[in-house]
């Protein structure tokens, strides 16, 4: 299979003593556990019948298939869709009660099959019922739930009239709560750092594992909380609601160019994107995704790019001038168009849902983090590329596979590390994320991409450690589940973290009652 689980150590919780046993979540199936989560599924269906779906109930395979990776569709013992914060501490407090493994799913877009599902041995708590949207009465901050993406939050703004906008998720498909506690990557991001940092999140609303409900801000009795909720992961509460600061950006500009493919497009490519992360500070309303993709039918790689502007005095930034024909091609699709965030998120939501290209597909990411130079750049793409075409990658269904460039500069990391600090603590200088991002139409193909994901990073990272390109930050939103993503932060703030997880969750109830994501007890 494509994942290595981890082992989980069910406690004893509530004074019943639930079954200590080493458990795949992915691969087997124990009877004992199995049994456990249909008796808890029986009680929930009788005592709260309209929360629970079990799997023969009408909406349980909608809830079951809402992950954007196909793999992720691992058929829960039941779904619960608590509709308050109320009815989502009951959930937990049952639960824990039984001792019953679960997951918690917001938007499902992280391709990790358990982050936000489980198996037939499991409980999933879905948030599709936490739907809540309100601009507050002075119009600067936005009370959001869990079930809502951000397309529904820039849709929602844009009806207000109001021209505020959030630091939110660049696409609209993408989910709330998961993308903020990992801290989240924001068009907006390169002026206010990322989304759940710098006062972008304003409180966090969540279920403790003793079921109580809190609210944690930065200034009151759960600051703790509040700090590592801004990107420590899912092992501290469950999310119920967020209060989001607002910004002013009533219209943005907007560009999608593809300049082709070839060697010549490819350096321009290269080079426009190093120089904008080396001076992109200079101008932080601009922001770029610059994409190089592979599938079948393409000769080579072909070099696309998502351009953006925080506002719509000029079509043509001079931040972005290297990708409007200073460097690669001008043409008609180069220049920016003033449209809103809700406008490009009904655009793009359409692919995403049943029917759409990149719906029922598997999905998988890694992301490289390195150093800021061509070589760098030069390494991860060349070796990526080359392992692609020895291996004939593209021959397999429906595969498609995209190196996207996440550019961050100093002005992204230091307004990150502005206000109350983050658990992340980002070195200030400019690097690169590189997202890998692969998606392939059959499961029985798992196998030859897990060893093509294995085998070429393993190869990349050796050439970067051999010129000192890697860098250490492994942004958790992107991450394989078998990378280390809290070895790239700061080993105080690792050790905050383990305090804070301590001191709200001492039995471990989101660690190893809730198995998925990266635990930062692990770490």
């Amino acid at each position: 299979m494509l994942f290595k689980t981890s082992k989980v150590h069910l406690l004893a919780v509530s004074g019943l003593a639930a079954k200590a046993a080493a458990w795949d979540f992915r691969n087997g199936a124990d009877v004992s556990l199995t049994s456990n989560s249909t008796n808890t599924c029986a009680f929930f269906k009788q005592m709260y019948p309209n929360m629970t779906l079990l799997p023969t109930d009408s909406g349980y395979v909608a809830e079951n298939e809402v992950s954007w990776n196909a793999g992720a569709w691992l058929g829960p013992a039941c779904v619960l869709t608590p509709s308050s914060s109320e009815q989502m501490s009951c959930a937990v407090k049952n639960l824990v009660k039984f001792g019953t493994p679960f997951a918690m799913r917001g938007g499902g877009h992280m391709p990790i099959p358990d982050a936000a599902n489980i198996n037939s041995t499991g409980i999933l708590i879905s948030s599709t019922k936490l739907t809540t949207l309100e601009l507050s009465e002075d119009q600067s901050t936005v009370s959001v739930g869990p079930g809502k993406r951000w397309g529904d939050v820039y849709i929602y703004l844009a009806g207000t009239g109001s021209g505020k906008m959030v630091i939110g998720g660049r696409y609209a498909p993408v989910g709330i709560p998961g993308y903020l506690l990992g801290g989240g990557m924001s068009f907006f991001s390169y002026e206010y750092g990322f989304s759940s940092t710098n006062g972008n999140v304003k409180t966090f609303e969540c279920i403790l594992a003793s079921g109580q409900i809190v609210q944690a801000t930065a200034e009151n009795e759960y600051s703790d909380l509040y700090w590592a909720l801004q990107g420590g992961g899912n092992s501290f509460c469950l999310l119920t609601r967020f209060e989001l600061r607002t910004i002013d950006s009533p219209s943005i500009g907007l560009a999608n160019p593809s300049y082709g493919y070839g060697s010549d497009i490819k350096d321009q490519f290269m080079t426009s994107i190093h120089n904008y992360v080396i001076n992109g500070s200079s101008d932080p309303k601009a922001a770029i995704i610059p994409v190089a993709r592979y599938a079948a039918g393409f000769p080579s790689p072909r070099y696309d790019a998502t351009l953006f502007y925080n506002g719509v005095n000029t079509t043509t930034p001079a931040i972005l001038s290297d990708f409007q024909g200073g460097a690669l091609p001008k043409g008609n699709d180069t220049s920016l168009s003033s449209i809103t965030m809700a406008q490009f998120s009904q655009a793009v939501l359409p692919a995403f849902q049943e029917g759409g290209e990149s719906h029922g597909l598997n999905q998988r990411f890694h992301v490289m983090s390195t150093v800021a130079t061509r070589e760098a750049m030069d390494i991860v793409h060349d070796t990526f590329f080359d392992a692609v075409d020895a291996r004939n990658l593209t021959s397999l269904s429906d595969f498609f596979v995209g190196l996207a460039w996440n550019s961050i500069t100093t002005k992204f990391i230091s307004a990150s590390n502005s206000g109350e600090g983050c658990p992340q603590g980002v070195a200030e200088e400019p690097v690169f994320w590189v997202e890998e991002a692969i998606t392939w139409g059959d499961s029985a193909d798992d196998a030859v991409i897990d060893e093509f994901v294995q085998s070429v990073n393993a190869n990349i990272t050796s050439q970067l450690e051999a010129v000192n390109a890697t860098s250490s930050y492994i942004y958790l939103n992107d991450a394989d589940p078998e990378q280390p993503v809290f070895a790239g932060y700061p080993a105080e703030n690792v050790q905050r973290l383990k305090e804070i997880r301590a001191k709200y969750d001492p039995g471990m109830i989101y660690t190893n009652l809730m198995p998925g994501g990266f635990k930062v007890a692990h770490a």
